[in-house]
């Protein structure tokens, strides 16, 4: 059973809701693929709980390619004075995202993440902190997808946005099935592969530098 009418009004609604997420809203599309998505639920009815999780997973995979994909840069602690100093290397960059221990390290934010109050998704999603420095505007994100450690953290920056949700909207389906009582919500989506350029800092003490400097130098002999 198809619930083209409500769902694409709810659609609408999202499209509201997401358009000012530009950072994956509105990406330059290289190529796609399927995906789907599947809740049992106790109703016929639509499940917002379902749609979310859908747009965390978008979330996610696409946080996930951007880091896969991106050119790698490594700085020692010791040589890294400030954020403004990694935006004055990137300067080309639109968006930047952050885990919590590099915004420890470089007091990107006095905010700490889920202080924002209740929203329909996570407060990663739409919470940005506007930096600026002589050569670049930035918007800041903080990304629960980066893992970094206490000794080494990570810092992204990309040029324009990684994901095309009004796409994944357009084409996306929404269906329900009945199966005695219990019924089966099913999304069918597709997953964008963007066009941008990222470059992902690793910021690590110099010893462990040094010792990886050695390591590949005993691996080329």
């Amino acid at each position: 059973m198809s619930y083209s009418n409500s769902f694409s009004d709810y659609k609408k609604t999202l499209e509201d809701l997401l358009q000012n997420i530009s950072f994956l809203y509105s990406g330059d599309v290289i190529s796609s693929e399927e995906r789907t998505m599947t809740m049992d639920v106790k109703h016929n009815s639509f499940s917002a709980e379902l749609m979310k999780n859908v747009l965390l997973n978008i979330y996610n995979e696409s946080i996930s390619k951007m880091i896969e994909n991106s050119e790698e840069v490594s700085i020692s602690t010791d040589n890294l004075k400030d954020i403004y100093q990694l935006m004055d290397m990137n300067t080309n960059s639109k968006y930047l995202f952050y885990s919590s221990n590099s915004n420890l390290n470089l007091n990107i934010s006095s905010h700490l993440e889920g202080e924002f109050g209740s929203y329909f998704l996570p407060s990663y999603f739409n919470q940005r902190i506007k930096l600026s420095s002589y050569s670049s505007d930035i918007s800041a994100y903080f990304s629960p997808v980066i893992k970094d450690s206490i000794d080494e953290y990570e810092i992204l920056f990309v040029d324009k946005p990684i994901q095309s949700l009004v796409w994944s909207l357009q084409n996306m389906t929404y269906d329900i099935e009945d199966s005695y009582g219990v019924y089966k919500h099913t999304v069918n989506y597709k997953f964008y592969h963007c066009d941008y350029n990222s470059t992902v800092v690793h910021v690590k003490n110099i010893s462990k530098l040094r010792d990886e400097k050695i390591d590949s130098l005993l691996n080329d002999n």
